[in-house]
């Protein structure tokens, strides 16, 4: 219900807008986790509140309701914050701050897309350690379009390090199976 309740708003930019103008991110425990398996980060509404339910790729397979509950946690959005591969602090913060000052301009073309907005975070693990990361919304300059922007998560843990390589989707891409 709660992925359902971010389909039905995933289009509205007003909504979306008021949504993220009031968060940064999500706090993420990697450790919860089978080690070094991606992980996909659902976009949803619970109870009014914007979060992700994070679940391993190796657990998000057709099962039962309760095995999926089992294995899927809710990381709620927050205001603040406390390979994939390392990258530069500077290109971090240079994706946060350009998140921070587009994300309303970015939000109302990337609604009138074929795709839309997007439905999940698609998060390589290779070289995350296993403990609690800042999940930072971000935006970088797509592969294929240089000039436009895409949807991103920098990944910051306690002592400040920075990941990146995770994907907004869709579009979908092709993943390795693992």
């Amino acid at each position: 219900t709660s992925i359902q309740n971010w389909q039905v708003i995933r289009n509205q930019p007003d909504l979306l807008i008021e949504l993220f103008s009031h968060n940064l991110g999500f706090e993420l425990d990697v450790s919860q986790f089978p080690p070094k398996k991606p992980l996909h980060a659902y976009a949803a509404i619970k109870n009014g509140e914007f979060g992700f339910y994070v679940i391993s790729e190796v657990n998000d397979i057709e099962s039962p309701d309760e095995v999926l509950s089992s294995n899927c946690y809710w990381c709620p959005c927050v205001d603040a914050f406390t390979n994939p591969q390392e990258i530069p602090q500077a290109v971090a913060i240079s994706r946060v701050n350009s998140w921070r000052n587009n994300y309303r301009e970015w939000i109302n073309e990337v609604v009138n897309t074929p795709f839309g907005m997007y439905e999940i975070f698609y998060i390589p693990t290779e070289g995350l350690k296993r403990e609690r990361y800042m999940a930072l919304f971000a935006l970088k300059n797509n592969d294929i379009t240089p000039t436009s922007l895409e949807a991103d998560l920098v990944l910051v843990n306690n002592s400040g390090v920075c990941y990146d390589t995770i994907h907004g989707e869709p579009p979908y891409r092709d993943k390795p199976k693992y």
